[in-house]
């Protein structure tokens, strides 16, 4: 049994701090990818679907095995196809299994939620959004810069990145004559561009300003869905399950050029829609690529290239969701069983206790009928009160 590796995660605009042990003889794949990169400087973000967890992204391309475990507070685990380390704090409203990596130390537990909740709170309630960012050591680095009892009152600001670069420095240029190792330091640069910053592109399509003018009727919103949705399905599902099957000993490289090439630029180019949407960098990193792609001579040149594209195109997706105004959701809430009930008495003869008088008695409500008719059918308070016992049955 080795001896227990501790990480020391903290984030500096809040004061907040604590410690995991990292899973060194559980998983020892991710464990060693994600001791590379260590010191981690990264930003937050807070998932929409899963529960109470948070993540933040990561450049670890992880192709080998795994430690999958049912979710849990104070879980740490890797969100391999997205690239993100996430840390569940809270409830759970997801059932996949995940590759956990890290276990919070119960002592920290209340400050994980204590973060927890203030990344919600400033990146998916809020109408104006706050970026946080989180700094990961595997040494606790000295008191004066890290204290596991520092508060918002005493926290020291981090200097700029060492990749950081002014927002207005211009894009990479493509050439036509390209290596697979030239159009990996190209993306690669790019995305350490843009680790910490918000891109120039993102910034703008927020202001409205897209060249092509996408957008029906001049709103930027359904791009901000789009752009959601192309950057998560062309990181999570092209590029991921590509790199995935190269790794499959009966598929050869050039099948694998070609299948890339099919899945990304063959009759419609992914990378150009992304341009249209306002990502104007895309333009080049997907030139970049695919002529680097033409370029490699084996298998583990293609993953390390593929590679640089995914982080890459995972950085600009969290980008994207840090940007998205999910402070709609409110529009849009869970209903309780009360509220159920309210609204079936209501629809059944306009009121809680004349309707439900009317589902109890088995008699079809005049008062419903045109509401039914409405919606292709005369409406039948017994429908409405089978629906209601199907939900006072349902698990909450």
């Amino acid at each position: 049994m080795s001896t227990p590796q501790i990480l020391y995660f903290h984030c500096p605009e809040a004061g907040l701090s604590f410690r995991a042990k990292l899973l060194t003889d559980e998983n020892p794949d991710v464990a060693s990818q994600l001791i590379t990169q260590l010191p981690l400087q990264s930003t937050l973000g807070h998932v929409v679907i899963s529960g109470e967890a948070f993540w933040l992204p990561t450049r670890i391309v992880h192709l080998g095995r795994d430690h999958m475990v049912q979710r849990h507070p104070g879980a740490v685990y890797l969100n391999a196809v997205g690239g993100s380390l996430c840390l569940t704090y809270g409830s759970v409203t997801e059932s996949a299994p995940v590759n956990k990596v890290a276990d919070v130390e119960e002592a920290d537990r209340h400050t994980l939620s204590q973060l927890g909740r203030l990344v919600y709170e400033t990146t998916v309630s809020s109408a104006r959004h706050t970026l946080l960012t989180i700094h990961i050591a595997l040494h606790a680095p000295t008191p004066s810069r890290y204290n596991l009892k520092l508060t918002a009152e005493n926290h020291y600001h981090h200097h700029e990145h060492e990749y950081s670069r002014p927002l207005d420095k211009p894009l990479p240029t493509s050439s036509d004559y390209q290596t697979w190792h030239s159009a990996h330091t190209t993306i690669t640069n790019q995305t350490n561009t843009i680790w910490l910053h918000l891109p120039a592109s993102i910034q703008k399509i927020t202001w409205g300003i897209i060249p092509s003018g996408a957008g029906t009727g001049s709103q930027y919103f359904s791009v901000l869905v789009h752009l959601k949705s192309f950057l998560l399905h062309l990181g999570c599902d092209v590029l991921y399950r590509l790199l995935k099957i190269s790794r499959y000993p009966d598929i050869p490289l050039g099948v694998l050029q070609r299948m890339t090439r099919e899945f990304l630029s063959a009759n419609f180019n992914t990378f150009e829609m992304l341009v249209d949407l306002g990502l104007d960098e895309m333009g080049v990193i997907g030139e970049v690529y695919l002529r680097g792609i033409g370029a490699v001579t084996c298998k583990e040149e293609y993953r390390a290239l593929t590679g640089a594209l995914f982080t890459f195109v995972c950085r600009m997706h969290r980008w994207v969701h840090f940007v998205f105004p999910w402070n709609l959701g409110v529009a849009f809430p869970h209903r309780r069983v009360e509220e159920i009930l309210c609204i079936a008495g209501v629809v059944a003869g306009g009121s809680l206790e004349v309707g439900m008088e009317d589902v109890e008695s088995g008699e079809e409500s005049e008062v419903g009928s045109d509401v039914g008719g409405g919606v292709g059918g005369r409406f039948n308070p017994m429908e409405v009160k089978g629906v209601v016992e199907r939900v006072k049955e349902a698990p909450v």
